[in-house]
């Protein structure tokens, strides 16, 4: 697979960066640490949230992972690699995953690097199939291409799907394949993730918790996100850099909201002809699961002291 060229190419050329923070012993991952329970907001906020975070394939879907990531972290200490390579592997549980054992075919691949303009350019010019520079339709596309290139983010992720039939047959643009059924609302047709590329700029990133950096990149490298995704209806570890720059403390894990969105991601249809109907069933998803994490009441409406 390209990406394997791409994580030996990260791991031969760059040196390793030194992280913002030291992992110490708050910096457990034997459980995703959320947020306290928010107020459940309007349906409309909901909405808000999740159209401020989806980004859609080169289809014009949702896609996600099918059954299995395999995590890579090049470019910087073992520790702090496997630090991350736990917190993606955690939540794709969380959401039903599973993750590869030692030694799997990496397909997130995470890479640290003091010079992130360079590394892109270089890795799109020295393995282009690792981004499937060449076939679009399996990315979200040139303008967004170009955008990764040129990001001068902390933090810039690529994701290259695959074309499947309900079954899992891969297929190409143009191929001819057997559908069982097809109907006004579903195509028996998906798009799933086959790699995800993760590019920290150890120079850009600051000065930002480990924890909450890794859980970031859990974030990213599980769901297709709008590169300058920072919700402003609801807390989200998405507004990390733009929280820091702002002087606002920012997030230091996922919150519900967060878990609530990803969890909708892979609860959500994954035939349907277009985003909009994935949207519906993310935004039904979270209402659900941000309706069983907020505070009870009581009669009087006031939330009950412990």
């Amino acid at each position: 697979m390209p990406i394997i060229a791409l994580a030996a190419a990260a791991a031969l050329v760059f040196q390793p960066a030194s992280p913002p923070t030291t992992p110490n012993e708050d910096t457990t991952v034997d459980a995703i640490v959320v947020s306290p329970p928010v107020k459940l907001d309007e349906k409309e906020a909901i909405a808000a949230f999740v159209e401020d975070v989806a980004s859609e394939s080169g289809n014009g879907r949702i896609a996600r992972w099918d059954r299995k990531v395999c995590p890579g972290v090049a470019g910087v200490k073992a520790e702090y690699a496997q630090f991350i390579a736990d917190r993606i592997g955690l939540t794709a549980q969380q959401v039903g995953l599973e993750v590869g054992e030692p030694g799997c075919k990496v397909n997130v691949l995470v890479v640290f690097t003091a010079d992130s303009d360079g590394f892109v350019k270089n890795a799109l010019k020295n393995h282009p199939y690792a981004f499937s520079r060449y076939d679009l339709e399996m990315t979200s596309g040139r303008a967004a291409l170009r955008r990764f290139t040129n990001s001068k983010a902390p933090v810039r992720w690529w994701h290259v799907t695959h074309r499947v039939t309900e079954d899992g047959t891969e297929y190409n643009s143009g191929d001819q394949v057997q559908v069982y059924s097809s109907g006004r609302i579903s195509t028996r047709t998906r798009d799933d993730f086959d790699r995800a590329i993760v590019v920290v700029d150890a120079s850009r990133v600051g000065q930002v918790r480990f924890p909450a950096l890794a859980d970031y990149i859990a974030f990213v490298s599980l769901a297709q996100i709008e590169p300058d995704a920072a919700p402003k209806t609801a807390p989200s570890i998405l507004s990390l850099f733009a929280d820091r720059d702002a002087g606002k403390e920012p997030q230091q894990h996922m919150t519900e909201w967060d878990l609530a969105y990803i969890t909708g991601v892979y609860n959500a249809r994954r035939d349907t002809f277009n985003a909009d109907a994935q949207k519906r069933d993310i935004t039904n998803s979270m209402g659900k699961d941000l309706q069983k994490s907020a505070p009870a009441k009581t009669d009087e409406g006031d939330t009950p002291e412990e």
